[in-house]
């Protein structure tokens, strides 16, 4: 798998691989082949998915310290 995929296009391949299965019925050695590239492409989006998320925690965190405001609850530290 290239490096530079980007998720968009690891979800498209992954479509693309469901569909081979449904329609083509692939014998086992290219079945194989395309569930372990599956498997690479789904660690990929995992991945992805997980970074994005810590990293949209940290900005909400950052967000909230410079506006003095909790993002969950919505209120002030004042308010407390």
């Amino acid at each position: 798998m290239s490096k530079n995929r980007t998720y968009n296009e690891a979800s498209a391949r992954l479509e693309e691989i469901v569909a081979i299965i449904e329609h083509n019925n692939p014998d086992v050695d290219e079945l194989t082949r395309l569930v372990e590239e599956a498997v690479e492409l789904v660690a990929f989006c995992r991945d992805k998915l997980t970074g994005t998320d810590k990293q949209l925690e940290t900005l909400m965190a950052r967000l909230d310290e410079s506006n003095g405001k909790s993002f969950v609850s919505g209120k002030s530290e004042s308010d407390d």
